[in-house]
């Protein structure tokens, strides 16, 4: 009987440690989450802190402008678009404003084809995270 006891009490134990451990986990996530959204419209550029949280976000398959809101509002909210332009010669990803940075890249404009030199310097639209990424790792080297 007395190793019954705790046995379930070391479940117990383990149990709310574990819940306490994934409750700690959604609050930094979701303080990551308001951080993300004050910072995404002021248009900073990016310094160290926003580089390690955008590439966190990254791996985790999410893009920080995604992460601020629900699966149904992105497309709502304009959330989950970007437009590829041209700065100092490189390639930049901007949001769908077109003026807040996303991402800048080591991609040289004057190393792709001219008919996508000219479709970056107008603003290309790419509708989401996926089509994004797909053409960074078609043009990176």
């Amino acid at each position: 009987m007395r190793k019954l006891f705790y046995s379930i009490s070391v479940f117990l134990f383990l149990g709310l440690l574990t819940l306490g451990y994934y409750e700690t986990y959604r609050i930094a996530d979701m303080r990551d989450r308001i951080w993300l959204m004050e910072n995404a419209g002021t248009g900073q550029d990016s310094d160290a802190a926003d580089e390690t949280q955008t590439e966190a976000f990254v791996e985790n398959g999410e893009i920080p402008g995604d992460a601020v809101m629900a699966d149904g509002n992105r497309e709502n909210r304009g959330y989950g678009s970007y437009y590829l332009i041209e700065q100092e010669g490189f390639l930049t990803v901007c949001l769908s404003d077109q003026k807040t940075v996303f991402e800048t890249t080591s991609i040289r404009i004057s190393s792709l084809p001219e008919s996508l030199q000219k479709e970056i310097r107008d603003g290309k639209y790419l509708k989401d995270q996926q089509e994004l990424y797909s053409f960074l790792e078609n043009y990176s080297s």
